[in-house]
């Protein structure tokens, strides 16, 4: 229905309520902060101050149903996918998308691992876990505001062989078997 409702634990009771202005489908909260980030259907994700209970940012940009959002390890970026096939990047305090991308695949699921190294997706048609490694913690990085018209494409990894070895070596041998 559009509200925000915070109560008491220990009490269970209501203790206030907030106009978030759009029904929404999911809310994530990072530890050790008050702001939390709802998805919202109007394809927005909107962070929340939940102690102030006022909207810190309205970020749009999506153009299907919101699939996830997740924070970063350090509660300043936030991650949203959707059905669009694209994740999105922004830095909550400036407000600007500092990533965009596109999968093959929408993803359904992401997470970032506590230290912020990582990013897990999951993806419609997949039962893979799909494992992103952070480029800012493995190479210095510019982070600045996208400017792109397109997401940057990113291609889901593929599993090997059991080896690890490519099986397509086999088939274009030279006619030859090799004997022990």
């Amino acid at each position: 229905d559009g509200t925000l409702r915070l109560w008491a634990p220990a009490a269970l009771k209501l203790q206030s309520t907030a106009d978030v202005g759009c029904a929404c489908g999911m809310l994530r909260h990072k530890r050790d902060s008050t702001l939390v980030a709802l998805a919202a259907d109007d394809l927005s994700v909107r962070v929340m101050d939940a102690v102030a209970l006022r909207l810190v940012r309205r970020l749009e940009g999506h153009t299907n149903t919101l699939t996830d959002v997740a924070w970063g390890a350090d509660a300043r970026w936030v991650l949203s996918s959707a059905l669009d096939c694209t994740l999105r990047v922004v830095d909550v305090p400036s407000g600007a998308l500092i990533g965009w991308y596109s999968f093959e695949y929408a993803a359904t699921s992401i997470t970032v691992s506590p230290g912020g190294e990582f990013l897990c997706t999951t993806h419609v048609d997949s039962q893979a876990i799909c494992v992103w490694a952070s480029r800012p913690l493995f190479e210095e990085v510019l982070i600045g505001a996208v400017t792109d018209t397109r997401p940057t494409p990113l291609q889901l990894p593929t599993a090997m062989g059991g080896d690890g070895g490519d099986e397509s070596e086999d088939e274009e041998g030279d006619g030859e078997e090799e004997e022990e």
